[in-house]
C-alpha cells in the first residue's frame, strides 16, 4: 500500500513585481491539483492571474502595493541609480524597509488560516521573521543570481567574475567586506532595527544570507549557468528554469507563419517585464538589425507597440515583426539569437531553449546576470541598459555567428532538459510541510 498523502495549506507571498509573482505560479498550479489550499499575499494587479491556478489571493493592507508601476513611478528617490548604487537603496529602502508592514499583514493571516509551510522570493522579508516569531517553516524560490558568500566565489553586487588561488580569495574576502559595510550595511542596520522592534535577538547570518530560507531554496537555473561553488548549502534545490505552463489561451499573430517557416534566422528582443522604456533596448536593436538577413521579434510586453513605432521615429523596418506578447515556450524553439535587458526569468527560459544571448542592462540585479552570460559563455554582455545600434548588431553577429555561443546555451539547455521546476518545487514544498525541517539534497552514492 503506498503512504497516504495528507493534504495541506501553502502560503505563498510576493512582492507586487511581474516576475517574483508569475514565476511560482507553476508551484502553485502542481500543489492545487494535487488536493493542497494555496494562499497567496500579493498584489491586487496578480490576483486573477493567481485565482487562475486555483489559488486564493490574499491583498496588502498594511505593506504598500506599487504592483502595476514602474520602479521610478514607485520610488522616485531611485531615477538615475544603477548597478551597486541601486541595489543598495533597493535593499534597505524597499525589500528590508517594508518588513515590518509585510510582517503585520502576514501575521494577521497566519492567525485565521492553519498554514503548515511558507514560501516566498529572496526579496520578501517578512516571511523568515513571522516564522521566527512562531509561524510555520518558510521556503524560498531564486529567480536572480545565488547570493551566497563563500570564499571562492565573489559576492553578489558589484559583478566580479570568479578569480581562482590565493589571489582571487583574497580579492573576494575584501569585496565581501565592502559588500557588507558599504553596499548592505544600510540594509543591514534596517533589519536589525526590524528584528529588535518584534522583540527578536540578533540574526545568525548577515541579511543578504537572510534571503534565502535555511529549510529549503529552489533555485531557478542549474549549476551551468552560476559561478562555480565548492559547498551549495544542502537546502539549496536547483530546479531549473521557472517555465510557466503553456497559456489557455492565445492568438497568434496573423504573422506568425514568418516565424515558424522562416529561412533566415530569428532574433528575439524585448525590452522586459520592469522597464518598459522602448529607448533603452528595442530601438536600438531595430535600427542596428534593420539591414541584417534576420527576423526580428519584438515582444514590447506593458509598452504599446504604436508606442515603438512613434519612438523609431517612422514605419518599423520590413525585417521586424512586433506583437506584446508571444509565450517564450512557444517563440523560442524558432529562435537563433535573444537580445535582452537580462532579466532573470527571461535569460533562463532562453537558456532552457539552448538560444545564446546579447544582454544590455545594468539596472537592479542585471549586471550580476550579465557577468554570469559572459563568464558561461551563453552570450555577450554589452555593458550598458542603452547600446548603441552598432553594439547591438556586432553582438548579435557574435552570437549567430561564432559558435561557441549556441554550444555554450545547449550544455546549460541538456542541463535543464533535466528538470520540471513545477513539480520538483511542488513536491519539495509538501515534504517541507510534512517534515518541518530542512529539506537537504539527496547526496550521491
Amino acid at each position: 500500500m503506498g503512504r497516504e498523502i495528507l493534504m495541506s495549506t501553502f502560503l505563498f507571498a510576493s512582492i507586487p513585481v511581474v516576475a517574483h509573482t508569475t514565476n511560482p505560479l507553476p508551484f502553485a498550479a502542481r500543489l492545487v491539483e494535487n488536493g493542497h489550499r494555496v494562499l497567496w499575499y500579493a498584489g491586487r494587479t496578480f490576483h486573477a492571474q493567481i485565482s487562475s491556478v486555483g489559488a486564493e489571493p490574499l491583498p496588502y493592507v498594511d505593506a504598500q502595493d506599487f504592483g502595476g508601476l514602474t520602479p521610478e513611478e514607485a520610488f522616485p528617490q531611485f531615477v538615475g541609480l544603477s548597478g551597486v548604487n541601486a541595489i543598495r537603496r533597493a535593499f534597505a529602502d524597499v525589500f528590508v524597509g517594508h518588513a515590518p508592514q509585510r510582517v503585520a499583514d502576514l501575521r494577521a493571516i497566519l492567525a485565521a488560516h492553519e498554514v503548515d509551510a511558507m514560501l516566498c522570493d529572496g526579496l520578501m522579508y517578512g516571511v523568515g521573521l513571522c516564522h521566527e516569531l512562531g509561524g510555520p517553516p518558510w521556503a524560498t524560490f531564486g529567480d536572480g543570481p545565488l547570493p551566497y558568500f563563500e570564499p571562492d566565489t565573489p559576492p553578489f553586487g558589484p559583478a566580479l567574475l570568479p578569480l581562482r588561488g590565493p589571489v582571487g580569495r583574497l580579492r573576494n574576502r575584501l569585496a565581501g567586506v565592502v559588500a557588507r559595510r558599504v553596499v548592505f550595511r544600510d540594509a543591514q542596520r534596517r533589519y536589525d532595527a526590524v528584528r529588535a522592534d518584534l522583540g527578536l535577538g540578533p540574526a545568525s547570518r548577515t541579511v543578504l544570507d537572510e534571503s534565502t530560507s535555511p529549510y529549503l531554496h529552489l533555485q531557478g537555473c542549474t549549476p551551468a549557468f552560476e559561478y562555480p561553488r565548492e559547498h551549495v548549502p544542502e537546502q539549496i534545490h536547483w530546479v531549473g528554469a521557472l517555465r510557466p505552463d503553456p497559456p489557455r489561451e492565445w492568438a497568434a499573430p496573423e504573422w506568425w507563419s514568418d516565424v515558424t517557416d522562416s529561412g533566415r534566422p530569428v532574433v528575439l528582443v524585448s525590452q522586459g517585464s520592469l522597464r518598459p522604456d522602448v529607448t533603452e533596448l528595442l530601438v536600438p536593436t531595430l535600427g542596428g538589425l534593420a539591414h541584417e538577413d534576420v527576423l526580428v521579434v519584438v515582444t514590447t510586453g506593458a509598452a504599446d507597440p504604436a508606442e515603438l513605432e512613434r519612438a523609431y521615429g517612422g514605419p518599423l523596418p520590413g525585417n521586424v515583426r512586433c506583437t506584446r506578447f508571444v509565450p517564450y515556450d512557444v517563440l523560442l524553439p524558432h529562435v537563433q539569437a535573444f537580445v535582452t535587458n537580462g532579466g532573470y526569468s527571461g535569460v533562463t527560459l532562453a537558456l532552457a531553449h539552448g538560444v545564446p544571448l546579447v544582454q544590455a542592462g545594468v539596472t537592479e540585479e542585471k549586471a550580476e546576470i550579465a557577468a554570469r552570460i559572459h563568464w558561461t559563455g551563453v552570450g555577450v554582455r554589452l555593458g550598458t541598459t542603452r547600446p548603441t545600434t552598432e553594439a547591438v548588431r556586432d553582438g548579435v553577429r557574435r552570437v549567430l555567428f561564432e559558435p561557441s555561443y549556441a554550444a555554450a546555451a545547449g550544455r546549460v539547455k541538456r542541463e535543464m532538459d533535466e528538470h520540471d521546476a513545477g513539480r520538483e518545487g511542488a513536491d519539495l514544498l509538501v515534504e517541507l510541510a510534512a517534515t518541518r525541517r530542512r529539506v537537504s539534497r539527496a547526496v550521491p552514492a
